[in-house]
């Protein structure tokens, strides 16, 4: 009986530890009254007691999940998958302090593993040490973890099948460490493996994170362009409407009284000096009108106010190129991939001396080509180029570069190459021939 109500408290100790945990990392208050805490709180427990006493290892800990996951969903009112990764993440970090407790235990104060493993191991003193220890972990960490549980990732099915498998991984390496300590002290290559496993699915999360983010803001700019050149094309339609029902006013009145005042509103009206800088867009009227164009006018206006000096050399051919039959995921691809570009080049021109960027589009083995060219400072390590995380702009700079190396993987329509020629960084961006 004494075996049972030791397990109980030991079990309200986790119990809290999972309420606290929940409080502190999405920093909101408990949503349900508290007779419904209470109750909660007791049916956990009491599911939690019959767990631990009846039930082993991996098992053990799916069950602890489910019962996390229920205590989040209902006591913060947040959805299951996001409920569901926090439960996971609290037992990965919960791993942290079990671990130190055990290595404590038997290292520093040296106690027995067999007196570790069968009295203290799972009591109430060795609860209340993990638990303060936990307490202390989560909130030094509050901030990180908080933001990492705050991506907006519940749909990305990759990052849900991954979280699972490393969870369980971490779950099963742990209780492989544990075994293996009782009898031996070589667990350094279980810690190792653990702490890499939890490594790569955070660096996964957040990289996933930064590549939504830039595509979001992307598709952001290729919406609005698209509607500006719509917009831009009714004004010239309008324009030219308005122009020639003036002319015939004007060719109408012409003979009569006060026809200077007339001719002279009328060109006045045909004169406005209100309408957009048409010699820089004008240049780029060979893109297709689908927000590439605007996109590229954008980014044109964006470089000349910064004081870079941008040259532009659209071919006519590409009228009838291949860019013209994109799809629309593969437009929106494509636009991501320029954006980055176009962004790298302005940064990189503007630390640079000569402060000047090229932007060319033509035909080559009758494939469309786009070519991206600017100035920097500095050194530029070519063979480093197209790895993960590098840019020139300097440390953790590379998530744009990272995302088009993405596009690439999952676009075979694409095809990038880079090269340094005379002082110029240039990138081609080229969009194959169907087969």
């Amino acid at each position: 009986m004494y075996h049972v109500f030791n397990a109980f408290i030991s079990c309200s100790i986790s119990i809290i530890g999972v309420i606290l945990f929940g409080r502190i990392i999405l920093g909101e208050k408990i949503k349900i009254s508290n007779i419904k805490l209470v109750l909660l709180f007791l049916v956990s427990c009491v599911i939690y007691t019959f767990d631990f006493l009846y039930l082993d290892n991996t098992f053990k800990t799916i069950i602890m999940l489910l019962i996390n996951t229920v205590i989040y969903k209902y006591c913060f009112n947040v959805n299951l998958k996001r409920s569901m990764f926090l439960a996971m993440l609290h037992i990965l970090i919960l791993v942290i302090p079990d671990t130190f407790v055990l290595l404590f235990v038997t290292k520093v104060l040296n106690m027995d593993k067999s007196i570790c493993y069968d009295i203290f191991a799972g009591g109430f003193l060795c609860n209340l040490f993990v638990f303060i220890i936990y307490i202390l972990i989560t909130y030094l960490l509050r901030k990180p973890l908080r933001k990492l549980i705050n991506y907006k990732l519940e749909n990305n099915i990759k990052i849900i099948i991954f979280s699972i498998l490393t969870f369980l991984s971490v779950i099963m390496i742990f209780y492989s460490l544990i075994n293996q300590y009782s009898f031996s002290d070589n667990i350094i290559v279980y810690i190792f493996s653990m702490i890499v496993s939890s490594i790569i699915l955070f660096i996964l999360i957040k990289q996933t994170y930064d590549n939504n983010v830039l595509n979001q803001k992307y598709d952001r700019i290729l919406g609005f362009m698209t509607t500006y050149e719509e917009e831009v094309e009714k004004q010239r339609i309008l324009r030219h409407e308005t122009k020639n029902e003036f002319l015939n006013i004007k060719g109408q009145l012409i003979d009569k009284e006060k026809k200077e005042n007339i001719i002279k509103y009328i060109d006045s009206i045909l004169n406005d000096k209100n309408r957009v800088k048409h010699e820089e867009y004008a240049k780029f009227q060979y893109l297709p009108p689908n927000g590439i164009k605007g996109l590229c006018y954008l980014k044109v206006q964006e470089a000349q106010n910064k004081g870079i000096v941008v040259g532009i050399n659209i071919s006519p051919r590409i009228v009838k190129s291949n860019i013209y039959n994109l799809t629309i995921k593969e437009r929106k691809d494509f636009a991501r991939i320029l954006g980055v570009y176009l962004d790298n080049a302005i940064e990189a021109s503007m630390e640079s001396k000569e402060k000047q960027i090229g932007i060319e589009a033509y035909i080559k083995n009758e494939q469309f080509q786009m070519i991206i060219s600017n100035t920097y400072n500095g050194e530029i390590d070519i063979n480093r180029i197209g790895n993960e995380r590098f840019s020139t702009k300097g440390k953790n700079r590379g998530h744009g570069l990272l995302l088009v190396k993405n596009i690439i993987k999952m676009n075979n329509i694409f095809e990038i190459k880079t090269d340094i020629n005379n002082k110029l960084y240039i990138q081609y961006i080229t969009i194959k021939k169907s087969i």
